[in-house]
């Protein structure tokens, strides 16, 4: 009975120092990598070219071609309703909606992630590209961005 108790213990502290071993190799391997987080609310108020109709189904159509081109997967969750959502692997996820202020179509993105490189951005071109087709294709009256994220800076 005595023996048994030794092996129990001493299996315990075999365990025990692994989780530990495990632990602090986890914690080094999270802040060596400099792992992304980040969240980015975009808000643009545009003028409607033609009619507000015409300006949704841009809108709409150009957001439904982003999954392919950036390996999106959607969300059903908002389906029958005037939102778009998508997930990012592993941990990104992106939500489109339209609003009306003021006779103006109002596009809206609101974008979290977490897990990616520190130094190449996740969907940092997916935001320029947006901004730009937007630019490109309406008058945006008003551009209100809120990019909050721990990226390194390029020197």
């Amino acid at each position: 009975m005595i023996i048994e108790m030794q092996i129990t213990k001493d299996k315990h502290k075999k365990v025990s120092w692994i989780n530990k071993t495990l632990s602090v190799g986890m914690l080094f391997l999270m802040t060596s990598c400099g792992f992304y987080s980040a969240t980015y609310v975009a808000t643009y108020t545009l003028k409607d070219t033609k009619n507000r109709e015409d300006t949704e189904e841009i809108l709409i159509n150009y957001v439904n071609n982003l999954p392919e081109k950036n390996y999106l997967s959607k969300d059903s969750k908002f389906d029958g309703t005037d939102t778009l959502a998508f997930y990012g692997k592993p941990y990104h996820y992106f939500k489109f909606w339209l609003e009306q202020k003021d006779n103006n179509s109002v596009f809206k993105l609101d974008y979290w992630g977490m897990y990616g490189s520190r130094k190449r951005i996740p969907y940092r071109n997916l935001f320029d590209e947006l901004n730009e087709f937007l630019n490109t294709n309406f008058t945006v009256l008003e551009q209100d961005i809120k990019d909050v994220n721990n990226a390194k800076d390029k020197k």
